[in-house]
């Protein structure tokens, strides 16, 4: 048996603060490329539109990557009941509190006001639709938008700092 030491540099939160380079380059290798690396809120968000989904009397369908951004085999898609006008959402909304993350607020605020537009008014099977089409959509924004945040280069500093990681310059965590 041989045993090997290895002198390295170890680099904390303060050294990136300094050089960008190196914070770009260990971000990029611990933070972005790490497939293990998931946003810790993405089961709460999707406990979040499903309880949406649910209040509202809709099927909720969806597979969503822990990305950044979408890929093909991205979708959310709700399923509504045909038989509920702009009262009964407005109603169904009225002591909705959901699970008490921001999702929620933010969902039934978005719901609420596009049933104030003329055109959701009066809720037939197409106007279901495409009011349905566009809280999907919302979701879907919502969803690739909290994962930008969670794998932003602020919210990586922001962990290095609280967990006091230290890494080699490849970037492993030591």
């Amino acid at each position: 048996m041989k045993i090997v030491n290895k002198e390295y540099k170890v680099y904390e939160f303060d050294d990136l603060k300094k050089d960008d380079e190196l914070c770009d380059k260990i971000h990029q290798n611990f933070w972005i490329d790490n497939g293990d690396n998931i946003n810790g809120w993405a089961d709460e968000n999707i406990e979040s539109f499903k309880l949406f989904a649910d209040t509202l009397n809709m099927g909720f369908d969806y597979s969503l990557s822990n990305a950044e951004y979408q890929d093909r085999g991205c979708y959310i898609k709700l399923t509504p009941t045909y038989n509920q006008d702009n009262k009964d959402y407005r109603e169904l909304l009225k002591d909705y509190k959901g699970v008490g993350y921001c999702f929620c607020d933010e969902l039934k605020t978005f719901t609420l006001e596009l049933l104030d537009k003329k055109e959701y008014k009066f809720l037939c099977e197409w106007s279901t639709d495409d009011f349905v089409q566009e809280i999907q959509n919302k979701m879907f924004e919502m969803w690739f938008r909290d994962n930008r945040d969670y794998f932003s280069k602020e919210s990586f500093l922001s962990y290095v700092e609280a967990n006091e990681y230290e890494f080699d310059e490849d970037g492993n965590l030591i």
